[in-house]
């Protein structure tokens, strides 16, 4: 029962979610975020993270950091917008009508030129800025109206007035509505309105400084013989000219791809990214179901305009914003109608937009705090109604002052046009949907527009009594407009709900789960609530409070409502806040952090339509597996008990030591088990030291299982039959790659937990079935039987197993971890390249094809792991995706071949292989940035590598050894550096990786031997004395631990072909009794003290090799 409160997150008819800490924004939208993931096509799909989790701290630096880089521009361009689209008003103060010959018909007539031309490009604009972009149209746009508006300058008559007005409109449609769907990429819907009423009030603020400008540059008038007029469109067309170039190059494509010619650095880290990506899903999951660029088609028009609940807004938008249109239009005309000179005409439109600053983002601040919408544009629109009552009373005649205080009152209204407008972006469950009924709604402003402008006529001027009382008429159906779109909203919502209560609880699962038909329906969904609260004191929408450190967003969870449940209706939800929750609390209050009554049924849970239960008790928690000093003080008794500490492998007293906390993974599935009593063959303190062996020697090269969940299982009493055969599977590969040998109190082998392993790895829960601990028994397996038989049948097949196990759960696929919690995404991340290296690296060795493509991130660079084994881990992966991005194993599978099709094929080749060693030279090896046992596998298989692509590169072609020797591709030089690399590692480093490294090993010795072998290289190469080379590098050979026989032998014999009989070289059994095999490599020069290429880098003492090779 716990855990069903835990994810039901309920939602009122009015809208508003009593329980949800997923977004801020209160609408059901936020509840369908879990089961709508976005679209593969999606911006920033590689950024969509389920599990993502983030402070509040975070998520204020990310908002502040859209706030600073992108809203503050916009608001320059809008301020851009402003300055071409009002000049006109302030030209009229400098007798441009006049001028032109024009009367106040014409200037309603341009005026109307102007709207009817915006209109007409609102929707083809939305459908050029869905299809190219927001980056290219809206800048664009801007430097065309800009041109435009500057040519005003040599307008001449009534027809250059009318084009003129008719262009600007045409290059400013679509351009508002296009910037505010561009800011919902940004901002969830919560923020948005703040964030518009900001843009508008830019558009004040820009008219304050037209008006300052005007009132200076309209004194140039009889400058150049030109009016004031003149001056003004040029200077201002020019500003906006500027602003223009500057966006095409500044302004994002998106959240995840902000970097440009300007700003070349992201404005965003890669967490700051996630933060931001997953946020705005999580508030709106439809942002994420369309791309950027996807076009709108006639359906979605069609759609969106069918849509009824827009239809009361759409209304909205005709007539609300009338009252006070002919009123600001005509604010300049009306003061220099009332004898005010051009000066204080122009200077007295400042205080209207002072006051409209100041009233809007109060009342979006409001709308905002209280979660509402209705009663603040309400609000809004009644301002101007006694204003307007009192203008009509006015005695005409004189008081000047009175008329303007009534005039700057009405211009300085509160906009409510930013609330309007978020509120439709939160009742549109629809990108496409949204942006279309965004221009809608914005043409159906500029048509109410369009009609203000006609309510002033000549006849009624200079105080238009009878424009006045039209507005009033128009303000009353405003009003009466704002109560019945609330009502029918309501009605909607609750008549969704009456159907959603009457379904079943599989049912509404069953409707969540068709997400096919969610993308169509929108808004129209019975899980959708629009946004309408009756009493927004009883709903307060603000967030839960956290304390500092606390997360404030976490995974969305499935929503759904108790089946049979009765609520009082009449009850509000609890106000939440930052309350500690009492002992005595119910389940569902302490869950969701709420004040509770106490008293069961609460009253919160009453309002959540959820149980009240107070039987549940939570239990303490404990930690999240056995401490270190818990497994060692285990470890230490089973061997005082049953075995020594060395049962089955023999290591140093350090293992004890080992830290075992490794990230958290998933653990072993509790299936069918098996009883204490049930013969076991392999004992459990014989695994738990494996266990410590393998974190202690193995885990930096194979970091895919969590040690210390194995070991709690294993030492419960009723075990997971599958967790015991991984248990032997991490045993036997562990013994097999070590070397490590039987001890007199054990009869446990490398061979013996193999079988086991293969004996009971399908008795657990899941059988034969693919699942992460079938893959890892399937990968330790062929790690076993590599060492037993390289490149033998077995080992292939173990190896196969487990990349098609991965293959069948979709590891290769990032789809496939889209909705996993980010521990289970790092560990199969982890598996997943592991796998791409190991068959990457067997794939050269036996010139094999491989078969497994990832197409996944790379696990982070966090967790519980020593910091520098996934970078190490991550620098071996890139060698091998070096050579499979360049198609390199195709080239080494036809290595062997002397001839090509066509010339231009074997150029191909050639081009591909030099690239190659570009890349291997060009990936250099830190030596202080990982462990010993990753920077031996890094060294040799880097070196390796190179050696590989010699060989491939000599049997194409002919090798110019004037040339090619000095080079740092030539096996002399790549053998030379690998030997200064090896000598400051221990020898334990190159055996912990088994038979990979000595057949590595003797690949570099080898190809040393084959580039020497020609007679005509003898008297070039022999100033590097290859024969010493040869001689350290068989040295290294033959010291490891359970060495191959046969490649010694193989080196042997290369190397006395080379010399001949000059040279009598040692059997390869011989040196080691010259080797200390238990201890580690001397340091530096050491091991070779005549060696001057370890004290000096320069060429090789044959003569002192010579010396200490014969007297073996």
């Amino acid at each position: 029962m716990e855990k069903d409160i835990a994810i039901q997150r309920t939602i009122s008819d009015n809208g508003e979610p009593y329980t949800s800490k997923i977004s801020a924004v209160r609408v059901g939208r936020e509840n369908l975020s879990d089961a709508l993931p976005p679209h593969e096509d999606y911006e920033g799909r590689h950024r969509f993270d389920p599990g993502a989790t983030w402070t509040p701290a975070e998520e204020r630096r990310v908002i502040l950091k859209t706030d600073l880089y992108l809203l503050s521009w916009i608001c320059v361009m809008f301020a851009g917008l402003q300055l071409d689209r009002g000049n006109l008003s302030n030209a009229t103060a400098d007798n441009i009508l006049d001028d032109l010959n024009l009367t106040s018909d014409d200037y309603n007539n341009g005026t109307t030129i102007q709207l009817l031309a915006f209109m007409v490009c609102e929707f083809p604009v939305q459908i050029l800025t869905k299809r190219y972009g927001f980056r290219r149209v809206l800048p664009t746009m801007m430097i065309l109206w800009s041109l435009v508006s500057w040519s005003q300058a040599w307008m001449t008559n009534r027809t250059s007035f009318y084009i003129t007005r008719a262009l600007i409109g045409a290059f400013e449609g679509g351009f508002i509505p296009g910037t505010i769907l561009f800011a919902t990429y940004f901002y969830t819907s919560k923020e948005l309105s703040i964030r518009l009423a900001a843009f508008w009030s830019t558009l004040n603020v820009a008219r304050v400084i037209s008006a300052l400008l005007a009132a200076g540059i309209l004194e140039l008038r009889g400058t150049a013989g030109k009016p004031g007029w003149f001056w003004l469109f040029l200077i201002e067309g020019l500003l906006t000219f500027v602003i223009g170039i500057i966006s095409f190059f500044y302004l994002p494509s998106s959240p995840t791809s902000t970097s440009g010619v300007i700003w070349r650095k992201p404005w965003y880290t890669e967490r700051e990214e996630t933060i931001m990506i997953n946020r705005i899903l999580r508030d709106d999951p439809a942002k994420g179901l369309t791309a950027l660029k996807e076009p709108a088609t006639f359906a979605d028009i069609k759609r969106a305009w069918s849509d009824k609940s827009m239809w009361g807004l759409y209304i909205i938008g005709l007539v609300a914003y009338i009252p006070a249109t002919p009123v600001q239009a005509y604010l300049t005309l009306t003061l220099k109608r009332l004898n005010f000179t051009t000066f204080n005409s122009n200077m007295l439109t400042v205080p209207s937009a002072v006051i409209q600053i100041i009233t809007m983002l109060s009342l979006s601040y409001s709308s905002e705090f209280f979660n509402e919408r209705t009663f603040h544009c309400f609000f809004g629109e009644f301002w101007s109604l006694p204003l307007l009552a009192a203008l009509i009373t006015l005695p005409d005649g004189g008081r000047e002052w009175s008329r303007f205080s009534l005039i700057t009152l009405i211009s300085g209204y509160p906009y409510f046009h930013p609330i309007v407008s978020a509120w439709i972006s939160e009742n549109t469950f629809d990108v496409k949907k949204r942006a279309i009924t965004a221009a809608t709604y914005n043409v159906i402003v500029q048509v109410g527009s369009l009609i203000g402008s006609q309510i002033y006529r000549k006849y009624d001027a200079p105080y238009y009594k009878q424009g006045n009382k039209v507005l009033i008429s128009i303000c009353a159906l405003s009003l009466v407009t704002f109560v019945a779109q609330r009502l029918y909203l309501q009605a909607l919502n609750k008549r969704k709900a009456a159907i959603w209560d009457e379904m079943s609880v599989d049912e509404r699962a069953i409707y969540q789960a068709d997400t096919t038909s969610r993308e169509v329906d929108g808004n129209k969904r019975l899980d959708f609530r629009f946004h309408c609260i009756l009493d927004p004191w009883l709903y307060p929408a603000r967030r839960v409070n956290v304390q500092k450190h606390d997360i404030v967003s976490s995974p969305p969870s499935t929503f759904f409502l108790p089946q049979s449940f009765e609520y009082a209706r009449h009850n509000a939800p609890s106000a939440m806040g930052e309350r500690k929750i009492g002992r005595r609390a119910c389940n569902g209050c302490k869950i969701r952090k709420v004040k509770c009554s106490e008293v069961p049924p609460c009253n919160s849970c009453i309002s959540a339509r959820i149980e009240c239960t107070f039987s549940e008790r939570h239990g303490s928690r404990g930690p999240k597996a056995l401490r270190p000093k818990t497994l060692i003080s285990i470890a230490q008794t089973q061997r005082k008990g049953h075995t020594s500490v060395s049962d089955g492998a023999s290591f140093a007293d350090q293992s004890a030591q080992c830290r075992i906390d490794v990230p958290v993974s998933p653990g072993p599935s509790v299936g069918p088990t098996i009883a204490p009593n049930t013969p076991l063959k392999t004992p459990s303190s014989s695994l738990i030291v494996q266990l410590c062996v393998y974190r202690l020697r193995l885990y930096p090269i194979w970091p895919i299982v969590a040690v210390e969940e194995i070991m709690g299982s294993l030492q419960g009493d009723i075990q997971d039959m599958e967790t015991y055969a991984l248990a032997n599977a991490i045993g036997a590969a562990t013994i097999a790659q070590l070397k490590l040998g039987q001890t007199e109190t054990s009869t446990v082998t490398g061979s013996s937990m193999a079988e086991e392993c293969q004996r009971t790895k399908s008795m657990g829960k899941n059988g034969q079935s693919a699942n992460l601990n079938a893959l890892r028994i399937a990968f330790f397996l062929h790690i076993y039987y590599e060492n037993q038989d390289q490149g033998g049948m077995k080992s292939l097949l173990f190896l196969r197993e487990a990349i098609t196990i991965a293959q069948i759960m979709g590891l290769h696929r990032e789809s496939s971890y889209l909705l996993l919690p980010p521990p289970e995404q790092q560990i199969r991340r982890r598996i997943l390249w592991l796998l791409f290296v190991t068959e990457r690296g067997v794939g050269i060795l036996y010139k094999l094809p491989v078969i497994l493509k990832p197409n996944v991130l790379f696990p982070e660079m966090n967790g519980d792991d020593e910091t520098h084994i996934l970078p190490a881990f991550r620098k071996l992966v890139d060698l091998f995706w070096i050579f499979d991005q360049s198609r390199a194993f195709e080239i080494l599978e036809d290595s062997s071949a002397d001839m090509f099709d066509t010339d231009d094929m074997e150029s191909t080749r050639q081009n591909s292989l030099y690239f190659l060693h570009k890349k291997l030279q060009e990936n250099s090896l830190d030596f202080y940035s990982s462990n010993e046992v990753q920077r031996a596998d890094i060294c040799v298989t880097r070196q390796w590598m190179r050696a590989v692509l010699w060989k491939a590169s000599n049997n194409c072609e002919g090798l110019n050894l004037d040339n090619q020797i000095t080079s740092l591709d030539h096996p002399i030089q790549i053998a030379r550096e690998f030997l200064g690399f090896i000598s400051q590692l221990p020898s334990t480093a190159l055996e912990a990786h088994g038979p990979t490294m000595e057949t590595k090993i003797y690949e570099i010795a080898s190809t040393v031997a084959d580039a020497v072998a020609d007679k005509d290289a003898i008297a070039l190469i022999s100033p590097y004395q290859p024969i010493d080379i040869l001689a350290h590098l068989q040295r290294i050979l033959t010291s490891i631990r359970g060495g191959n026989e046969a490649l010694e032998k193989m080196l042997y014999n290369k190397t006395a072909c080379v010399r001949g009989n000059l040279l009598m070289l040692m059997e390869p059994s011989s040196l080691i009794e010259d080797l200390d095999l238990d201890g580690d490599w001397p340091e530096n020069n050491a091991l070779f003290p005549n060696d001057s290429f370890y004290l000096n880098s320069g060429p090789i003492s044959v003569g002192d090799a010579e010396a200490e090779m014969m007297s073996v």
